[in-house]
């Protein structure tokens, strides 16, 4: 039975499988896109996970839907720490500016109705300020201090969140709105469902928030929006009473838009990375993919079933992350070619990454050796314990591969090291059964 130490220990080293090489023709070396990252939490009360938000590569927040645990990580994910045990409330939006500010929106159970609040942290979430609030659901924050909610209606905030002043919005019907996007702090759009009209709505503003105009009604409704400049924008959503994945498109500026059904269920948020390139995620760990602004759309492989609800990306789209329910996070690295690693026979020694890495139980080890000569490959495991010896032998210079079969060992990081002719390298492995 593997201690708690030795469980973390193998989790920790999952921050490196956002990155899996495999080693192809001529042997050039790709990166797989998006892959489980098993989370550690300090906290059991971790399976109803909800919304998230990752401000940079390093630092995310991740909240439960009740009773409203806030969990943060600095380290790209492996491992969160409670901040919040229990708000004793249900918890929903949730955005940061930076490490440092963020707000999350929550509502208290009916006693005897409910009650509506802001929490905001100045300090990464060390300590937490709650201020009233009217009926709110989804936040956005341009600083500090200036800020937009959409709920029955769509509020802004110049004071952090301490208060929030009812918006203009023409014609005044009943609202839900579920997301607020800003193209730049002038021009603006929100989407959610329209109490009067039984569906869902586009509405948008040219003066900075102050006034807000219908832009169109759907049959669908949208539960996120981005624009990628003024003209190109998209929602995502779904199509009741079927519930189909939607996906609404324009490239004139919200004066016309295309529609596309998208097989599978409610979509909950929309990103892209440049002017062509788009993520859209959903219920039943559905994950689309556009690379032509949105006007085709292929299904990724998300390896879970589990309801998705939040995607961000950073380092101009080569890293990113999805967070959802039963503690469901997936990250991302792009998938590149690496520049091709053949070895310069004439030249080196070298050992590569054994691939692949995790592995369970086989995997191989490459490596080159300029000239002739005894080798050998031997594995340690983490407290420097010779576990076995792979290669005890003369060898001549060339490329040479090694089978590597762990079925008698147990999950863990283990360490193998290629020494010959006085050359000596090492690389890390992980078994993860």
């Amino acid at each position: 039975m593997k201690n708690f130490f030795q469980i973390a220990l193998i989790k920790r080293m999952l921050i490196s499988v956002g990155l899996i090489y495999c080693l192809g023709a001529m042997n050039r070396l790709y990166a797989q896109d998006w892959v489980k990252v098993s989370p550690i939490f300090d906290s059991s009360c971790n399976s109803n996970t909800y919304h998230g938000f990752f401000a940079d590569e390093r630092n995310g927040w991740w909240i439960t839907l009740f009773p409203g645990t806030i969990f943060h990580t600095t380290n790209k994910g492996i491992s969160w720490e409670t901040q919040v045990d229990s708000c004793n409330a249900g918890i929903g939006s949730i955005v940061f500016t930076d490490s440092l500010h963020g707000w999350l929106q929550g509502q208290t159970l009916p006693n005897p109705e409910y009650e509506y609040f802001i929490l905001s942290t100045k300090n990464g979430g060390k300590s937490w300020d709650r201020y009233s609030a009217p009926v709110i659901t989804c936040l956005t924050f341009f600083d500090s201090l200036d800020g937009f909610a959409g709920g029955d209606s769509i509020y802004k905030t110049t004071d952090g969140g301490v208060t929030w002043k009812v918006q203009t919005v023409e014609p005044s019907y009943g609202f839900g709105i579920m997301d607020i996007f800003f193209i730049d702090k002038k021009y603006g759009w929100a989407v959610g469902l329209s109490n009067i009209f039984d569906a869902g709505v586009i509405l948008n503003t040219v003066d900075s928030g102050k006034t807000w105009q219908f832009n169109d009604t759907l049959t669908t409704v949208g539960s996120a929006i981005y624009f990628t400049d003024s003209l190109h924008g998209y929602i995502a959503g779904s199509n009741p009473p079927f519930f189909e994945g939607v996906i609404k498109v324009t490239s004139d500026g919200g004066r016309t838009w295309l529609t596309y059904y998208l097989p599978g269920t409610w979509l909950r948020d929309i990103a892209f990375t440049d002017d062509s390139t788009g993520w859209v995620v959903g219920d039943y760990g559905f994950i689309w993919h556009t690379t032509d602004k949105g006007l085709n759309w292929t299904k990724v492989e998300s390896g879970t079933i589990s309801h998705l609800y939040r995607i961000f990306f950073f380092d101009n789209g080569n890293i990113g992350y999805i967070v959802g329910a039963d503690s469901t996070l997936l990250k991302y690295e792009k998938t590149v070619e690496v520049k091709e690693e053949q070895p310069d026979l004439e030249t080196s020694f070298k050992v590569f990454q054994n691939y692949p890495n995790p592995f369970n139980p086989s995997t191989t080890i490459h490596y080159s050796i300029k000239e002739a000569g005894l080798v050998k490959i031997k594995l340690f495991d983490i407290l420097g314990k010779e576990v076995v010896v792979l290669t005890n032998e003369t060898e001549e210079a060339g490329y040479h591969s090694v089978e590597f079969n762990a079925s008698n060992l147990p999950s863990g990081v283990y360490i193998y090291t290629l020494r010959v002719n006085g050359y000596s390298d090492s690389k890390k492995m992980l078994l993860l059964k």
